[in-house]
């Protein structure tokens, strides 16, 4: 039912009817969780809204689902102000502020509010390098936040620097990927991603907000990537969804430098569970073939993944083994789709619990 809802949200067409034909309450109620754990739930709302009233589900439950998306779009619109504001912001001090996935990647939707976003991942760099250069740029701009009152964390990732516009989080990267824990492979792929960003203004709710996004050449790379640095920690179908929107409004291109093999797997194992799933249609041909197995882990993953980010235990010795063992899942499935080194992956892990030995026994409750 979920997939059938998503699929036609994806191509505005009215979902598989018999589906839905003597669905009880309890199978709309496994949908609409589903949908709301996979970070798709204003989407599905999309199919349910195609079907005949007679379809539809319970009261309380559509009552609540319409709630729910009322609430993702109040929050888009949001998160497009901030966008912009901050944008026109860094434009006034030469600066370019490029807005990747989140809001910006939602014009690739066919109701763009109704993609799910958690934050707001900027790239800044220098308007004229003759001026300023775009690592001085970069800078710059936590520091032009920062005599605005506001406090800047550079404390979380080398990748990027965290700060709070408007009570939205943002992320201001100085790189693309994660190029320490991935050095070789994202380290490459982090250039040509700088050469792919040709970034181009998009707009929303008719042209009152407009923002600078990339090109579709660098979503291609930075939206499965993303998706792989996830994968085996957190992979969703609003990741496959991410991508199948890509694939469906400019077709799969993948740029001649990106020659690593486990990545050029994944890309062929993605699409096809796009392709499947979600009725992209896309033509994998030319890359590896032997993607089959690693397709049906992916799915699994998604949807059943063998560890989840809350430890279920509560005895020290039984939440270290859990973390172990979840970490060297971890590094496999890492290595599957990005080619890194899983003995690199466990040992950044192992480091990162030394460094902060209060990680050791947190079980990720939030």
């Amino acid at each position: 039912m979920l997939f059938a809802l998503l699929r036609s949200s994806l191509h505005g067409v009215e979902p598989e009817v018999g589906l839905f034909e003597g669905a009880e309450e309890q199978d709309w109620k496994m949908c609409f969780n589903a949908a709301s754990r996979q970070g798709v739930l204003a989407l599905a709302w999309e199919g349910v809204l195609q079907l005949e009233q007679s379809l539809h589900p319970p009261k309380g439950l559509k009552f609540q689902w319409g709630i729910s998306v009322e609430k993702y779009e109040q929050k888009h619109r949001r998160y497009c102000e901030a966008a912009q504001e901050l944008q026109q912001f860094y434009r006034e001090n030469g600066i370019v502020a490029v807005q990747m996935k989140g809001v910006g990647f939602s014009a690739n939707y066919n109701v763009p509010a109704h993609r799910e976003g958690g934050d707001i991942d900027i790239y800044t760099y220098s308007a004229d390098e003759k001026a300023i250069g775009h690592r001085e740029a970069n800078l710059l701009s936590d520091r032009l936040v920062g005599e605005k009152g506001i406090e800047v964390d550079h404390s979380h990732s080398y990748k990027h620097s965290n700060f709070y516009f408007k009570g939205i989080p943002i992320e201001n990267h100085k790189f693309f990927l994660n190029v320490k824990t991935y050095p070789k492979f994202l380290g490459s792929l982090n250039e040509v991603l700088w050469r792919c960003l040709n970034p181009v203004e998009v707009s929303f709710y008719e042209g009152k907000y407009r923002i600078l996004v990339p090109s579709p050449q660098f979503n291609m790379l930075f939206i499965s990537c993303h998706a792989f640095q996830h994968y085996g920690s957190g992979i969703a179908l609003h990741h496959l969804y991410d991508w199948a929107a890509l694939l469906k409004k400019n077709n799969l291109v993948i740029p001649c430098e990106v020659k690593e093999t486990n990545f050029l797997r994944a890309l062929a194992a993605f699409t096809h569970l796009a392709n499947k799933y979600l009725g992209t249609e896309q033509d994998i041909s030319f890359l590896p073939q032997d993607y089959t197995a690693l397709a049906d882990e992916m799915l699994e993953e998604m949807l059943y993944p063998k560890f989840d980010s809350v430890v279920p235990h509560s005895n020290p010795l039984a939440v270290i083994f859990y973390k172990f063992r979840r970490v060297l899942r971890s590094a496999k499935l890492s290595y599957d789709v990005l080619g890194a080194s899983p003995v690199r992956r466990f040992l950044s892990s192992v480091v990162a619990h030394i460094k902060a030995p209060d990680m050791i026994l947190n079980r990720g409750e939030k």
